[in-house]
């Protein structure tokens, strides 16, 4: 177990930090973290609910070699750290991946500050319902070889009118 006491210095080494699930880390320890892992290149925060934006700041300032960056089912994320993110020491030429999986606050605007992330290879929006079609399209003009995987959910149509028959769409199932 990694204990950290806010105010201490010290230099951890590492390129790797994988804290998935870690529901108790806070912007305040991450703010440690990321003064002390200059050399980060990978980390992963899927469902570190307590992250906000301000990890993000952190992110942007202190890691300027990070290359995948997973921040899926992070719901407290919005726009404005993803835009820090987008203006930071790794965006233009390091960051390879990001992960929004499931981050109900970022919007189209998200995509719109990773723009410049001329590196960016991959960047998955699943269950993102403030993303749209357009929204993507828009970043593809920019980088036009990124890999987006994304999932709509399809629209379910309404109940036909004047009819008795209760319609469904075809991706439901009636058991």
């Amino acid at each position: 177990m990694l204990k950290l006491f806010v105010g201490t210095s010290i230099y951890f080494p590492c390129r790797i930090l994988e804290v998935a699930r870690c529901s108790q880390l806070t912007d305040v320890g991450f703010t440690t973290l990321a003064r002390n892992c200059h050399e980060l290149e990978k980390m992963d925060l899927e469902e570190c609910v307590q992250i906000t934006d301000s990890t993000l700041i952190q992110l942007s300032i202190h890691c300027p070699l990070l290359q995948v960056l997973s921040l899926s089912h992070c719901e407290l994320i919005t726009d404005d750290g993803i835009r820090h993110l987008g203006n930071g020491a790794c965006a233009h030429d390091r960051l390879e991946v990001i992960e929004l999986d499931n981050c109900p606050l970022i919007t189209d605007a998200s995509l719109e500050h990773l723009k410049s992330c001329h590196s960016l290879e991959r960047i998955e929006l699943y269950d993102c319902q403030q993303i749209t079609r357009a929204g993507i399209k828009r970043l593809r003009t920019h980088l036009p070889n990124i890999k987006v995987h994304a999932y709509f959910a399809p629209v379910t149509p309404p109940p036909s009118v004047g009819g008795s028959r209760q319609r469904f769409c075809r991706c439901c199932i009636i058991l």
